[in-house]
């Protein structure tokens, strides 16, 4: 789901000499990058570089400070094949960065040649910058506690939410598994996996029983909408149907973007059909808030943990995260408000919502 660049990269030509008395081949086939401009997420730390040299060669980083890439070997011999490994530090600058390379014949240098570049977002895959604060914990004024842990990618792997009586209300395991591509997700003695995409995320969770992701809405002529103009997550499990719809009337949804819900539609539904949840909401922003300075989305709690489906809250699906905080919930059963508190780094610290439709008021404080 990474929109870059698509150029082809240059690097898949042989040169041949014309001339007897010098015969020589030389130039590069690239296996991997295929394409001149490769995308990473701030949170993306290998990669691979697979190439058919066919004459010596040197690789050579241009520009200034690139030492955020590096590449396993820089030079070679000819007529052979290598695959080689790059490896980036996660970008916790807090802006996107570049790193370019080339690669030249070392006989030939002004003949054969190729180059290429990494392009590296502000942003992790989940929707949060680079150095973004990972909230460990949130303690509930209602009673509900979660408690999050992270690998060294900040990606969560284990999720622990705990009711006012101390009792397990939620308890996730994630799993990545970078060599097959796959994500897994545990919930409840019931797994879940999808393909997991250069960001550590999938679209859609499935297991024998339970799904989870994101499902298109539809034009009246029966076509679907672009996801960057409505879409829908639902979570359907065997205890019933959880849906959320945003509608975000054409924003661009590029990792480093600006985007926020222009409304919010919520479902809920049970198996037996006992109970049915359907509230509307038109959404403000507080004024220069970013919600992208923690690791966790703090706009899935507007309806409470009760009604709060983890894997949003973590941002396993980033496109339902808004990169502001939301200020007020227009519904015409009433309004939702938040206030909110920030730390000097700018992530959230404690957040208040005071819902007028039932006169409630719950308090959040996170943990880092």
């Amino acid at each position: 789901m990474i929109a870059a660049a698509m150029v082809a990269c240059c690097a898949g030509s042989t040169l041949t000499s014309c001339n007897n008395d010098d015969p020589y081949r030389a130039g590069f086939i690239f296996q991997q990058p295929q394409y001149s401009v490769t995308p990473l997420y701030a949170n993306t730390t290998g990669d691979s570089l697979i190439m058919q040299c066919f004459g010596p060669w040197r690789i050579t980083a241009e520009g200034d400070d690139q030492s955020w890439a590096t590449i396993d070997q820089m030079t070679g011999k000819g007529s052979a094949i290598y695959s080689l490994g790059v490896h980036f530090a996660q970008n916790t600058t807090g802006q996107s960065r570049t790193a370019k390379f080339i690669i030249r014949d070392t006989d030939h240098p002004d003949e054969a040649y190729a180059s290429w570049r990494y392009l590296q977002f502000a942003t992790r895959g989940d929707g949060s910058l680079g150095n973004a604060s990972l909230v460990r914990t949130i303690t509930a004024s209602d009673g509900y506690k979660a408690t999050i842990d992270y690998d060294e990618k900040a990606r969560p792997v284990k999720f622990l939410l705990t009711d006012a009586n101390s009792a397990v209300a939620e308890q996730i395991d994630i799993d990545y598994n970078e060599l097959s591509g796959r994500l897994t997700v545990s919930r409840a003695g019931i797994a879940m996996s999808g393909t997991m995409d250069q960001g550590f995320q999938a679209e859609r969770l499935t297991g024998a029983s339970d799904t989870v992701g994101y499902y298109a809405q539809y034009y009246s002529n029966g076509m679907p909408m672009p996801l960057n103009n409505a879409f829908s997550f639902v979570s359907s499990t065997s205890k019933g149907m959880q849906a959320s719809s945003y509608l975000l009337n054409g924003q661009s949804l590029d990792p480093d973007s600006l985007h926020t819900a222009d409304s919010l539609r919520y479902v809920r539904q049970w198996r037996n059909d006992s109970f049915r949840y359907v509230e509307q909401f038109k959404i403000e922003y507080a004024s220069g808030s970013d919600n992208r300075h923690q690791s966790i989305d703090p706009n899935q709690l507007l309806l409470g943990f009760a009604e709060c489906q983890p894997l949003q809250l973590l941002s396993m699906f980033r496109y339902c995260r808004s990169t502001s905080i939301i200020a007020r919930a227009i519904s015409s059963k009433g309004n939702i408000d938040v206030t909110t508190e920030l730390n000097p780094d700018r992530s959230i610290s404690r957040m208040v919502v005071s819902d007028r439709r039932n006169d409630t008021e719950t308090s959040y404080v996170f943990g880092y």
